[in-house]
């Protein structure tokens, strides 16, 4: 199964979901299924984002967010002013994630369906953590 069609299956809730809304196609250089619209539907595509995934970070909170948010997303992780990550639940360990791309001239926005970093999370330890576990 191509990766086109993986993300096809994985993200199908989504993607229906929007399709009214927007046209989707396969972006081949970042291997995701994007869809691009103008800034008159943002409130609208924004919502039904909400409605399939709930969780969501931007640019401030995903510095705050849980390791698994970092991991699942990759390299989407890296959020800049008025990027945002849409996750369904973590415990979950989610296949698919959705990332808001305003364009820079403020007239356009797109969207991103992506597969997951399907490798298992590992909570990092920092050195405070290893040396209270040495005493304990």
């Amino acid at each position: 199964m191509s990766q086109e069609e993986r993300i096809q299956m994985l993200g199908k809730d989504i993607i229906e979901a929007l399709s009214p809304l927007v046209k989707w196609k396969y972006d081949d250089f970042h291997k995701v299924m994007l869809a691009e619209f103008s800034v008159d539907k943002e409130e609208q595509v924004q919502f039904v984002l909400q409605q399939v995934l709930p969780n969501s970070w931007d640019a401030k909170s995903i510095k705050k967010a849980p390791g698994q948010v970092k991991h699942y997303a990759g390299s989407f992780s890296k959020l800049i002013r008025q990027q945002k990550l849409f996750s369904a639940d973590l415990e979950s360990h989610p296949q698919v994630m959705v990332a808001w791309w305003p364009w820079g001239h403020g007239a356009t926005v797109s969207v991103r369906v992506f597969l997951t970093n399907t490798a298992p999370y590992v909570e990092k330890r920092g050195f405070f953590q290893k040396l209270t576990r040495l005493f304990a």
